[in-house]
């Protein structure tokens, strides 16, 4: 009878709920129960499932027009029902009447829950024909109440447990994690399951929030109230005695627990709002201590403190802001002093000791960059910034009053790096590495074309001498520098270096032009020639006449001519300046031989006394036809090596600190006597170094107006008409070598007006026109 087949229904479902052990066999029996009490729609009670017609696709009606198999499923359904409720009334009485609380409630809680939950889904197997039918029927219909037997499991525990115990478990689970907190060792199993007991009371559905609606409300609000409650007074507390490195570590760790506690036991959906908690409370807070520490961190190179605040500020957004302004500012006042330290005097500054400056404020705070902000760009963008400013405008360029003053002393420290030395020079690979670093300090360089102006000067000086420590030095150098600045900064510099390898070739030809047609008195010894093209050294034209002496005339004018004969149509314009030679003196007492390295100047002067041991200065002037400032600086220069001698009847009575007259006597010092047989007479002169840097500055200066020029005529050519201030910025934009101030570009503008390249407007000043 139906009444014997919900008994027996009845005591299945005890054997579920009480975790009797329930084989194949008695599982299949409690499922034909379930499906016997739904299909039973013939009204009779003693009807059996064997007998019944099977489901169809059109419900059979019964006498009073409602379907028999919906009615029975509700009777079923409804029994399970009060079932759950009466179960689960009990449990409930059961911690009444022992007044659980905390842990132990909470240890009686998940048990309780756990078990429920394993029942719950072999019950909802059981009943798997009533889900297929009869409530997915209902719930089809509308019927969003009706549950399959398992979510009506989790919603009466929802109704008869959490609700009336919500408050109680989670307290009991806030008390477990603070425990946790404090460093006391908890059963986090029983905070999982109560935290999971949470999440899968949410009904099912296609919205994962609504899912977590009964998480939230229950827990995940009262467990983020918790936590910023906890980390606001521990944080204060342990600021105040702590010190802020302390501090950050703490903080670190803080963050750290957190996020292992959201993988161990809570919802991952908790992991955004929990971080934002933790770091509003124990980082944002707290910025200013942050900002006003950062300083001290920076002062006493605490890069690993400094790392750690850079990792918690940030996660914070817009915080790094400050923290990048601040370090700006230190590299910036860093960079200063270091440069300050090294200045000599107010003239003269050591380049290698300046770009050793440079590099070791740049070395040390890239590396911090690098490891303690994780290469962010705004401290790269810091670095750089910084950078610019200390290597561009320091101490050094305000006493030269010229901000083209870094530029120059990296020049020169190239020079150093690739000029043959007395001293031992490092090998190839050292130098490839240092000049890497020179690229290091080249970039922040603003005024790169007078860099390049030093350097082609100092490079034609180590050609033109053949002083290059390497040859594959300075085509790796000039490589890199077209790397960074392009092909035509460069091109100048190549052609410098193409000259070099063809003289050779030229040398060689005329070596055997010699040999083939010998003549006396034709040649001198080790006698070579560099041929030059106009345009790419920098050397200008002779402007003054100069008499060389016969001893050098004849192999003078034979190259002249084999030259001539080589490239018909191509002058040739001696650069006497450059030039140098050895002559041998054989003279003196006791009579020993010398070799003495003479600029041709100097050689010219002293062939002049082969004949006569004194003459005028006047005379010396006369048949050389050197300039007379010139002239006086390079025999004082020979008195000064006591090769030449001024004679005490002079006008001046010998001192080589008055100018001297026409009159004054010169002689040759036949006691002249050193213990070194080579001996290097050919100095470059005080006034004459001085005089090539201001040139080269000023040389820049009037290079920059064609460059200038040369860009408003492309850009008003391209554009026709232009606004001032469209043109101004156009300008500044293409112009990369240096830095075109406006009063400048104004000025190139006014000169290309009176050229008639551009015109204004009528009726509008600001606008100009290009003519064609």
């Amino acid at each position: 009878s139906s009444g014997i087949n919900a008994e027996y229904g009845r005591q299945g479902i005890d054997q579920v709920y009480n975790k009797e052990n329930i084989n194949k066999t008695r599982y299949m029996q409690l499922y034909s129960c379930a499906y016997d009490y739904c299909a039973n729609v013939s009204g009779d009670p003693n009807a059996k499932a064997n007998d019944l017609p099977k489901p169809t696709k059109k419900p059979m009606k019964s006498g009073n027009g409602k379907q028999g198999a919906r009615f029975i499923g509700h009777e079923l359904y409804k029994k399970i029902k009060d079932y759950l409720e009466v179960y689960l009334q009990r449990c409930r009485a059961k911690i009444d009447e022992k007044d659980l609380q905390d842990e132990v409630l909470l240890d009686f809680y998940t048990k309780q829950w756990s078990d429920f939950r394993f029942s719950s889904k072999v019950l909802n197997g059981i009943c798997q024909y009533l889900n297929r039918h009869w409530v997915k029927r209902k719930r089809e219909e509308g019927n969003k109440k009706i549950y399959e037997i398992s979510d009506l499991a989790f919603v009466q525990w929802k109704e008869h447990m959490l609700t009336p115990l919500s408050n109680q478990v989670t307290r009991a689970v806030l008390k477990l994690i603070e425990k946790e907190r404090n460093g006391e060792v908890v059963n986090t199993g029983l905070i999982k399951t109560a935290v999971e007991s949470f999440v899968q009371l949410g009904l099912k559905g296609n919205d994962p929030e609504a899912r977590l609606t009964v998480y939230t409300q229950n827990f995940a609000h009262h467990f983020l109230a918790e936590t910023t409650s906890y980390y606001t007074s521990e944080s204060m507390i342990f600021l105040q005695q702590n010190p802020v490195p302390e501090y950050l570590k703490k903080a670190q760790k803080r963050l750290k627990d957190e996020q292992e506690r959201c993988d161990k036991y809570l919802n991952e959906s908790t992991r955004s709002d929990l971080e934002k908690r933790c770091l509003q409370v124990l980082v944002e807070q707290h910025l200013e201590i942050f900002y006003s520490e950062f300083q001290n961190l920076l002062d006493n190179d605490k890069n690993e403190d400094i790392g750690r605040m850079y990792e918690l500020v940030y996660r914070l957004e817009g915080g790094l802001k400050h923290l990048k302004q601040l370090l700006e500012d230190h590299i910036l006042r860093v960079g200063l002093k270091a440069v300050q330290s090294c200045q000599e005097s107010k003239e003269s500054v050591d380049p290698k000791s300046y770009v050793q400056a440079l590099l070791d404020v740049h070395r040390k705070y890239n590396d911090l960059v690098n490891k303690s902000f994780d290469k962010n760009s705004l401290f790269v963008q810091a670095l750089d910034k910084a950078c610019t400013g200390f290597i561009n405008k320091n101490c050094v360029s305000e006493a030269a009053n010229n901000t083209g003053k870094s530029p120059e002393l990296l020049a020169k420290y190239c020079n150093l790096l690739l000029k043959k030395s007395s001293r031992i020079n490092p090998e190839e690979e050292e130098l490839e590495c240092i000049l890497n670093d020179v690229m290091v300090i080249f970039k922040y360089i603003t005024e790169k074309d007078v860099f390049q102006k030093f350097y082609r000067n100092l490079l034609a000086s180590r050609l033109v001498n053949d002083t290059s420590v390497s040859t594959d030095l300075e085509r790796s150098m000039i490589s890199k520098l077209k790397q960074e600045c392009g092909f035509e900064y460069t091109s100048k510099l190549q052609k410098m270096y193409t000259d070099t390898h063809t003289s050779k070739d030229l040398n060689d030809r005329f070596q055997e032009y010699c040999s083939a047609n010998p003549a006396n008195n034709d040649s001198l010894q080790g006698f070579s020639v560099m041929v030059l093209s106009d345009g790419s050294w920098p050397y200008s034209r002779p402007s003054s006449e100069f008499n060389i002496a016969p001893e050098l005339r004849t192999i003078h004018d034979r190259f002249s001519t084999f030259y001539d004969k080589q490239h018909s149509g191509r002058k040739l314009s001696w650069l006497y300046s450059q030039s140098k030679g050895e002559v041998e003196w054989s003279r003196g007492k006791p009579k020993t031989s010398h070799r003495f390295h003479c600029s041709t100047f100097q050689l010219s002067i002293l062939f002049q006394f082969n004949h006569r041991d004194s003459l005028t200065f006047g005379e010396l002037q006369t048949n050389t036809m050197i300039e007379k400032d010139k002239l006086d600086q390079l025999v004082k220069q020979l008195v000064s090596f006591n090769v030449l001698a001024l004679s005490k009847q002079s006008v001046n009575g010998g001192t080589k600190d008055s100018e001297m007259q026409l009159s004054d006597i010169v002689q040759l010092n036949l006691n002249y006597s050193n213990r070194k047989i080579r001996v290097n007479l050919a100095l470059p002169l005080k006034s004459e170094s001085k005089q090539e840097t201001e040139q080269a500055h000023q040389s820049v200066k009037d290079d920059r107006m064609l460059v200038i020029q040369a860009c408003i005529v492309r850009t008003m050519k391209s554009r026709k008409q232009l606004k001032h201030s469209l043109l101004l910025a156009e300008v500044m934009q293409q112009l990369q070598n240096f830095q075109p101030s406006v009063p400048a570009i104004k000025k190139c503008i006014g000169i290309l007006i009176e050229k008639d390249y551009i015109e204004r407007l009528d009726g509008e000043n600001d606008t100009y026109q290009y003519r064609a």
